[in-house]
């Protein structure tokens, strides 16, 4: 009852549909990924040197805004398999809702079970509005922090019953060696793991939405300007610099 690693498309396809996340090997060079790692690790350090850090749960970081802070990040929110398998849950013409780091360091506690898509009042759609990629740039182990899950209720189409005792519910731990990519269903009970450890545990979580679905981030309002004008044209239609259909147009039907 869980994915396993893989480079095919069709199979990964096939454990999205059915546990509700696939596993990737990694999908980028060996180059690109230590580029990658090296990138965030340099920018979660300076933000806790200058006191801007956003930490939480007793040794967790989250790092914000991602495409702001380094052409790796832009990198991997385009990588073209993981594009691919994101089509397969979300659709023609699905946009990046969101991109930024998710640290979980030596002593961090586990965050709650919940599910991508609580901004949606039940009942739900029998399909995703939203889908995730966690970017694996350390070993995810049970002891550092691995994303727990429980394979298969992205098929109930619901948020846990808190009442009913379902925050409790028993996950599994994702592990996986670094570089892999684990993508997953926006309807997918799941959870950060508690880091029993005395290293953190890195990942990048790049978070893609259908494309008449609000983005988490507004990227008119906060991108800096050269990464607007450094963009393909990929890269743009996932900002929300397309149609979709009649919405997001400028003037008219233009």
């Amino acid at each position: 009852m869980s994915a396993t690693l893989t480079t095919n498309k069709l199979k990964a396809a096939e454990d999205l549909q059915e546990y509700g996340y696939c596993l990737l090997e990694c999908p980028i060079s060996e180059r690109e990924f230590k580029q990658l790692r090296k990138r965030l690790l340099d920018v979660a350090k300076k933000e806790r040197e200058d006191g801007s850090a956003f930490l939480y749960d007793g040794g967790n970081q989250r790092v914000f805004s991602l495409l702001n802070k380094g052409e790796e990040f832009e990198r991997s929110v385009r990588e073209p398999l993981v594009l691919d398998l994101m089509e397969e849950v979300l659709g023609f013409n699905f946009l990046l809702s969101s991109t930024h780091a998710n640290i979980a360091g030596p002593g961090g506690a586990a965050m709650h079970v919940h599910a991508d898509q609580t901004f949606a009042r039940p009942p739900w759609p029998p399909y995703a509005l939203v889908a995730n990629s966690m970017w694996m740039l350390d070993d995810f182990t049970e002891d550092n922090g691995a994303t727990r899950l429980v394979p298969g209720s992205h098929l109930l189409g619901r948020q846990p019953d808190y009442d009913r005792g379902e925050g409790d519910v028993e996950t599994i731990p994702v592990c996986a060696p670094a570089g892999s990519v684990m993508i997953f269903d926006g309807r997918l009970w799941h959870q950060t793991g508690a880091n029993v450890t005395d290293r953190p545990r890195h990942g990048i979580l790049n978070y893609y939405c259908r494309g008449y679905v609000r983005q988490q981030q507004n990227f008119f309002a906060g991108l800096r300007p050269e990464v607007v004008e450094r963009s393909d044209a990929r890269m743009r239609r996932l900002l929300g610099f397309e149609n979709y259909f009649a919405l997001g147009l400028a003037d008219g039907l233009e």
